[in-house]
């Protein structure tokens, strides 16, 4: 006979349950691997990891891109690799699975992801140009709750569908006069391989500048001079890459505040700023001699910014002009290099724009061709707090890297994932090739949640109406050896180009 009371019952399995969960987070603890038991690159002292890149000597050896360090680093070390004192950033680790990154983007969302910008653009809106930008440092540089507030007042008028397509026929003018320009020069071998890269970027500037400022600039003329405002755009969307690099990635021991690159980037960031002022002052008067009572289909992005706080319109307006230059410019060329060479599938897109079919292999299309050629190789979070990931301690201030472009041509995501196969977009779920097999956070071209690139919608229609107009009366071909991507900032493409213009059949 048992003289245990209930109560007493309670409290004892009470206690076993406390014991249980004791041991376990015992046992938990125990198997928890610390931040430093992660393989990877180890740092030397003032040199930092500088030795492992060293040509025939280095553990990883001089690479072209980061696709393909990210490789070596995968097959040297595995799923999780540590990178000590990443040159002028923080450590960083990578993380080959995508379930391990998954767990801290989102654990990371909110309130706000902290997603580390380039730190000489950091320093030149929040202390060397202070007075200019008034704390509003727009979506590039800005954390917290600055740049939540700022996302949120934003978002309306750059991510609604129904929004951005209203500015489609200003679109389709510009890309008709980009078509005319490079058929203009398809004869011409040489010309054409020197002139493609400035025409892409002529027409992207001149997109992006309609779609923001609410007219055009006038990149796409003939002879535009080197004083033009439109060529200095261009040329800061093409140098400020170029010096970030260096700057981000020099070594730690070296003051690059008093260098000449950082001097340079810094007179860069003036340009860029005031061209984009001049361009943005002459749209806010047009606006206000015609007067705001008009339909919201013919607002710019500014003017209906400019309704809800003007000190957020102007500065987005200069992130757009500044941001959305080379990064659409790469995405539709490294498009039409991979309809260049798989002409299967660019004869079964022409055959939808013929036949006015809607856009849906068009969209398939560039979906893939970001797959292959993201503009971004990898995402990016630098984590708040701790986490415990692939049995490791993750502690506040590492960058978690995501090695997307890496991952996305691997075969165990994607079946003959390094080919061209828009139809992976379209099957059905029970076909092999179903882009839906692969996880989630593979293939991420845009970023991930709330920090996801605000220009995604307005940067694909620019490309729709862009291939729709080019391949309905062009079959590109591609004459040399593969194109390859180079390590910058944002991904690029090694020169020359070898496309060639034939009329279509």
């Amino acid at each position: 006979m048992s003289y245990t009371t209930c109560s007493d019952e309670d409290a004892n399995n009470r206690q076993a349950e406390v014991s249980r969960l004791s041991w376990t987070r015992h046992l938990s603890e125990e198997n928890i691997k610390p931040f430093d038991a992660i393989p990877g690159l180890t740092a030397l002292p003032i040199i930092g990891i500088m030795h492992h890149f060293i040509p025939f000597f280095g553990t990883i050896g001089p690479k072209n891109n980061f696709f393909d360090m990210f490789e070596v680093l995968y097959r040297k070390y595995g799923s999780v690799v540590k990178m000590e004192g990443m040159l002028a950033k923080g450590t960083m680790v990578m993380f080959f699975e995508p379930d391990h990154y998954d767990k801290i983007y989102r654990a990371e969302e909110m309130p706000a992801p902290y997603r580390s910008g380039f730190q000489a653009l950091e320093y030149y809106r929040e202390e060397l140009r202070k007075d200019r930008f008034n704390g509003v440092y727009g979506l590039t540089t800005a954390q917290g709750k600055k740049w939540r507030d700022f996302r949120t007042k934003v978002n309306p008028a750059l991510l609604k569908p129904k929004i951005v397509k209203l500015y489609a026929p200003g679109l389709e003018e510009i890309a008709d006069d980009l078509v005319a320009r490079l058929w203009s020069i398809r004869e011409d071998p040489a010309a054409l391989s020197k002139e493609f890269e400035t025409e892409i970027t002529k027409w992207s500037l001149e997109s992006v500048a309609l779609v923001c400022l609410g007219k055009r600039i006038g990149c796409l003329q003939d002879n535009l001079s080197d004083d033009h405002p439109a060529k200095k755009l261009m040329h800061c969307s093409k140098t400020v890459p170029d010096l970030s690099f260096k700057l981000e990635f020099a070594p730690k021991f070296i003051n690059m505040r008093n260098s000449s690159w950082f001097k340079e980037l810094m007179k860069i960031f003036d340009t860029q700023w005031e061209v984009s002022e001049m361009y943005i002052e002459q749209a806010k008067k047009a606006i206000n001699e015609r007067g705001h009572g008009i339909p919201e289909e013919d607002q710019s992005i500014l003017e209906k910014l400019l309704a809800i706080d003007e000190k957020v319109a102007v500065m987005m307006a200069n992130e757009m002009l500044f941001a959305g230059i080379d990064t659409v410019s790469y995405a539709v060329t490294g498009l039409l290099y991979n309809l260049a060479v798989n002409k299967v599938a660019q004869d079964k897109l022409r055959q939808e724009i013929h036949a006015q079919a809607g856009s849906k292999y068009l969209k398939a299309c560039v979906k893939e061709s970001l797959r292959l050629l993201p503009v971004l190789s990898a995402n990016l979070r630098q984590t708040t707090k701790e986490h415990i990931v692939a049995g490791y301690q993750i502690p506040a201030g590492t960058f978690a890297i995501a090695p997307n472009e890496y991952l996305s041509k691997l075969e165990k995501y994607y079946p003959q994932a390094r080919e061209f196969i828009p139809e992976r977009w379209l099957v059905d779920k029970e076909d092999p090739l179903y882009y839906g097999n692969a996880h989630p956070m593979v293939t991420l071209p845009f970023g991930f949640g709330v920090r996801s690139c605000i220009g995604r919608r307005i940067a694909e229609l620019e490309i729709e109406i862009l291939v729709k107009k080019l391949l309905d009366k062009v079959e590109v071909q591609w004459t040399g050896p593969p194109l390859k991507v180079v390590i910058k900032v944002i991904n690029n493409f090694k020169k020359p180009y070898h496309f060639k213009f034939v009329e279509a059949k």
